[in-house]
Parts: C-alpha cells; sequence; structure tokens
C-alpha cells in the first residue's frame, strides 16, 4: 500500500444576485443540515443593493451603441446542493444532491452509497468531522468528480453495535433492505444512471457492509469503498453465516468480469484495523484485481484518515468515470444584441 498525506481545503460559498437590464435574480442558499458534530456554518455573502429601474428614456432616433454590460449564470457544477430527508422500510436516509440537479432537468446523475461505522448514524457523514457535502462541492467545483447524488442511510440494527450493515443472526436484515428496496427508492425518485454509475463506500464497519453487499450482489455496483474498513465478519453478529459474510474468505470465488474498481484505505496509526486492511490489500493483489487503488494515510482510526481517503477515493472515481460524463458546460457569456450598430 503506497502512504499519500494530503491537507483538505473546504470552501463554502453563496451565490450572488445578479442584475440584467433592470431586473432582479436574487438566489437564496440553504444550508445543508448538520450530523452529531457542530454544523459547518456557511459564508454569508451580502448581495449589493439593486437600484431602481430609471425611468424610460425619450425615444431616440439613432441607435444607442454604448456597449452593455452582462454577467453570466454561474455554471451548474458550482451551484450549491441541498439535503433531502428520506424514510424508507423503516430506516432514516438523507440524501445529498446537488445544485446542478435542479438547474439541468433531463440530466441524469450518478449516485453513491455512504454507510457509516458501527455504532453511528447517517447524519455522521455531514458532521464537521466529516463535512463530506462540502468535499463533494468542493471536487465538483474544481472539475475532479462529476455531480451526484450521495445517500447517506441509516443501518438502526437490533443491537447496539447497528448490523454491520448484513442479514444477521440476530435478525437485522440491512442488506436485503439496501439492496431491495433503498436502490430501488432512490431510482424511482431521483433521476439517476442505473448500476452503471452507482457507487458504495463506508467507513469502518460500514466499509466492511459495502465490501460484503457488492460481493453478494455482483452487477448492482460498478465501484466500491473501504475506509479503515474490517474484511472478517464478527460472529456475535453473523454466527454460522460468519464465513459467507467475510470478504476475506469469499472475495476469491468472485469470477473476473464480475469484479468492480475496488478502493482499500486505512490511517498508518491505526494499530487495530489497519492489519486487517492490509491483509484484504496482499489478497486482491494475489487475485491480479484491477482497478484497484490503495493508500495508507496519517491518522488513527477516524475523521484524520476518512476523510482524506473518501477525498482521495472520490478523485480516482472522477477519473474512471470521467468528469465531463454530464456534459455540464461552463456558462458563455451572453451575447449582446448589436442592433445596428457597426462592429
Amino acid at each position: 500500500m503506497r502512504w499519500r498525506g494530503g491537507r483538505l481545503t473546504i470552501i463554502v460559498s453563496a451565490l450572488a444576485a445578479a442584475c440584467l437590464g433592470g431586473t432582479a435574480l436574487t438566489s437564496v442558499i440553504t444550508a445543508r443540515g448538520s450530523g452529531h458534530d457542530a454544523p459547518v456554518q456557511p459564508t454569508i455573502v451580502e448581495a449589493p443593493a439593486i437600484l431602481a429601474a430609471p425611468a424610460a428614456a425619450p425615444a431616440a432616433t439613432t441607435h444607442d451603441c454604448t456597449p452593455v454590460s452582462t454577467t453570466p449564470p454561474p455554471p451548474p457544477q458550482s451551484l450549491p446542493g441541498h439535503i433531502d430527508t428520506l424514510t424508507v422500510g423503516g430506516h432514516t436516509v438523507l440524501a445529498d444532491v446537488p445544485g446542478a440537479y435542479a438547474v439541468l432537468p433531463t440530466t441524469r446523475f450518478p449516485v453513491v452509497y455512504f454507510l457509516h461505522g458501527s455504532p453511528g448514524a447517517a447524519s455522521d457523514w455531514l458532521g464537521s468531522g466529516s463535512s463530506l457535502p462540502v468535499i463533494l462541492d468542493n471536487l465538483y467545483r474544481n472539475g475532479q468528480l462529476m455531480p451526484m447524488i450521495a445517500v447517506f442511510p441509516d443501518d438502526q440494527g437490533v443491537t447496539a453495535d447497528d448490523s454491520w450493515w448484513g442479514d444477521d443472526a440476530v435478525g437485522d436484515s440491512v442488506e436485503s433492505w439496501l439492496v431491495g428496496d433503498l436502490v430501488p427508492t432512490v431510482d424511482a425518485r431521483y433521476r439517476t444512471m442505473g448500476a452503471a454509475y452507482r457507487g458504495i463506500a463506508g467507513l469502518s464497519a460500514g466499509g466492511f457492509g459495502a465490501v460484503n453487499i457488492s460481493l453478494h450482489h455482483p452487477g448492482a455496483f460498478s465501484w466500491v469503498a473501504s475506509y479503515s474498513g474490517v474484511f472478517t465478519a464478527p460472529e456475535d453478529l453473523f454466527g454460522a453465516g460468519s464465513a459467507a459474510n467475510s470478504p476475506q474468505l469469499t472475495v476469491a470465488s468472485l469470477p473476473a468480469p464480475e469484479r468492480t474498481p475496488l478502493y482499500l484505505g486505512g490511517g498508518a496509526d491505526d494499530t487495530e484495523f489497519l492489519p486487517d486492511t492490509q491483509s484484504f490489500v496482499t489478497l486482491v493483489r494475489s487475485l491480479g484485481w484491477a482497478p484497484l487503488d490503495t493508500e495508507v494515510v496519517p491518522g488513527p482510526h477516524g475523521w484524520q484518515a476518512w476523510q482524506v481517503e473518501a477525498q482521495d477515493s472520490l478523485e480516482w472515481l472522477g477519473g474512471l468515470w470521467g468528469v465531463d460524463l454530464l456534459h455540464i458546460p461552463v456558462a458563455p457569456a451572453i451575447p449582446i444584441p448589436r442592433d445596428g450598430c457597426p462592429s
């Protein structure tokens, strides 16, 4: 595994009012919700005062050739998104919808599902420790990732340790719910692109869940990422099904044509979980798994490492799926009518 660090700059921007031809166009930005940590406060940009339209000038007998100043609208990938809250099959689900979704009404979007750790909640991805929606917005704005719908479900297991996103021996059926209920619901509610542009990622137990679910359902996802995950099922949850739910034991049986691009990351100071990731990396490399991206980043088993792993994996995803997948152009300048004036 290669070692890679990185410093993350989080930029939160707001749209300002634009004035065109005497008509005021004002956009109001609503900040996304926050998770268990303190919310990331947006930077408020005051809109400039809009002057009253001047009285109509007397009719002129010659053309007025004074150049008209215009400001092009912002490109769709720079628009802020919003958070939808859904309830699907008794589970709370948060969906981060990019700003481009509203202004491109005929465009379909990729989807990535992000699975929290155990114990944990969907809102963990929105807190100041993660700030994943802000990371996503910056990647869109910088042209490193196409705008996508990011889905954050709650696994809400039977036990205090949650379900590890599985169909386990203590009565959870979260894997079946996610694949059989949540994915179809998201595809029905939003304009999505189907399995060819559907990914799944997770941290810690969520990283276990992402890999385990993808191995059980070949073709359901086209990209998988584990952030400091584990690859052996806990026997106290899965009982006799532990072996069938341990990627360390099942990954070799997946036919090569059914393999998906796989990202595996871990924290350099994560003494408890990094050895599990390194063992799994050794195994999939021995299988000739490709495409494969692996790294060790600074930090322990926590957000210091997970933020970097998430950003690096999503930049890699942008290279795999293409950042211009949605063909979003930078808005051109609005043509100025010449109205008979010499050029």
